[in-house]
């Protein structure tokens, strides 16, 4: 049986995915999406509307995927040099990649016991 906030495995076909760049997970939960005309990384939810996310989060959400997270919105900037919202997601990159070295280099200093 699974926890309430627990989110049922499942794989977006077509209609769920409204843009091209996606980072499905094979698990079948915590799917990304990247809307290029934005320049921001979505979460694809089963049943209800994909929800925007800070970079960061996208991090957060798939630690595993940092290496694409980060080509993608990269790639996104250097396409749209003049576009304010690149600033925003470099900062929200920087942002989400230290927040996560910084989460794993205090579980190191302090494991939990097991």
């Amino acid at each position: 049986m699974s926890q309430p906030n627990q989110e049922q495995p499942w794989m977006p076909g077509p209609d769920d995915m409204p843009w091209t760049t996606y980072l499905i997970n094979p698990h079948g939960d915590r799917h990304l999406g990247f809307n290029e005309d934005e320049g921001r990384y979505y979460r694809l939810w089963q049943h209800k509307a994909p929800e925007p996310l800070h970079t960061g989060d996208a991090i957060f959400l798939r630690p595993s995927d940092i290496d694409q997270i980060v080509k993608y919105a990269m790639i996104w900037v250097r396409n749209h040099p003049d576009n304010p919202r690149g600033y925003k997601l470099i900062d929200e990159m920087a942002a989400g990649a230290k927040g996560l070295v910084m989460h794993f280099a205090q579980a190191a200093r302090h494991p939990t016991q097991g």
